[in-house]
């Protein structure tokens, strides 16, 4: 029992992690199109992301779009707000 506990335990965590990636979007992907998008958001004390602000892009306006989408479904712990998160992202065709 305590190991089926554990492993449901690492199953949920895990999957909590995986929640906050950024996927490559299936039309650059399959053109094979390379980029970096960099961004700024905030995190509200309910562990929301918001205001999201786009730094900088290259190409313009390939992967803008969706990294913005992708971010706003992101969860982080409650009760930690925070301001001007930076993230860069960077997509590497094959």
């Amino acid at each position: 029992m305590r190991k089926i506990i554990f492993v449901l335990i690492i199953l949920f965590s895990s999957l909590a992690y995986a929640a906050n990636v950024i996927s490559y979007p299936d039309r650059p992907e399959k053109l094979r199109i390379s980029g970096e998008v960099n961004v700024l958001y905030d995190i509200t004390n309910r562990g929301r992301v918001e205001n999201i602000r786009l730094v900088s892009a290259e190409p313009e306006y390939v992967f803008n779009r969706s990294v913005k989408k992708q971010l706003s479904f992101w969860k982080y712990q409650e009760g930690k707000p925070q301001t001007d998160v930076p993230l860069r992202v960077i997509f590497k065709a094959n």
